[in-house]
């Protein structure tokens, strides 16, 4: 599944190959390839198809394609 980014954010990107956690901002419109998504409450965690896990981005911040 797609989801596009509504409105500017910027999140902690977790890589799996490196196990780090890395901050990255994604801008409105902005698309992403998404295995699947957890969400809770206000913020939601984002699994992309590359690996990464995206950490606390918030729900109002993204709409799925």
């Amino acid at each position: 599944m797609k989801i596009r980014f509504l409105k500017s954010v910027l999140v902690d990107v977790q890589k799996a190959r490196l196990d780090e956690v890395w901050d990255k901002q994604y801008s409105r419109w902005d698309e992403l390839n998404v295995e699947s998504l957890s969400c809770s409450g206000k913020k939601a965690t984002i699994y992309t198809t590359e690996g990464d896990t995206l950490i606390d981005v918030p729900v109002e911040a993204f709409e799925k394609v």
